[in-house]
């Protein structure tokens, strides 16, 4: 993931591909990954009649395939070796992977001086226990949002034009 997430015009496949990869490694949907070896599959379990190829359903997806991937230019550049201190400045968490299944944030962040909970929150306190369950709740509280930052930004405005009076 992380090759691919610092180099993404080098690999025919995006970040997904490897994500679905990690998935079915022991989704045991697939019997590519199974036994010790491919004579291990083929003889003693018979596994490629029973299962399907999980190589050939990864490339029967469309959206795995990267559309910044140019071949012409990966293969005048040649072989991707980096220097390891390069790699390791830029290292990333891979999110989707290690935070699939994990708790989402709940405390909104706020800039500094802004109250909390912030009006929307007072007026109607259930919001911080239940999710609406209609779209008029979620546009409801998109626009009560929408309008705090726009009054936040407003505010902002006015002490700005306030500095360049003095």
């Amino acid at each position: 993931f992380q090759l691919v997430n610092q180099f993404p015009d080098y690999f025919e496949f995006n970040p997904r591909y490897l994500l679905l990869q990690s998935e079915h490694i022991y989704s045991w949907r697939f019997g590519t990954l199974l036994c010790d070896s491919e004579q291990e599959r083929e003889v003693v379990a018979g596994i490629r009649q029973r299962t399907y190829c999980m190589w050939e359903y990864l490339d029967s997806i469309p959206d795995l395939i990267n559309p910044v991937f140019d071949r012409a230019t990966s293969e005048k550049a040649g072989v991707l070796l980096m220097p390891l201190p390069m790699l390791l400045r830029n290292v990333t968490l891979w999110v989707d992977r290690f935070c699939m299944y994990g708790a989402k944030a709940s405390i909104p962040c706020m800039p500094h001086g802004l109250q909390y909970p912030p009006q929307y929150f007072l007026r109607n306190h259930s919001i911080l226990h239940t999710v609406g369950c209609g779209a008029e709740s979620v546009l409801r509280r998109a626009l009560e949002v929408a309008e705090m930052w726009r009054g936040t930004a407003l505010n902002a405005l006015k002490e700005v034009e306030e500095l360049r009076k003095k």
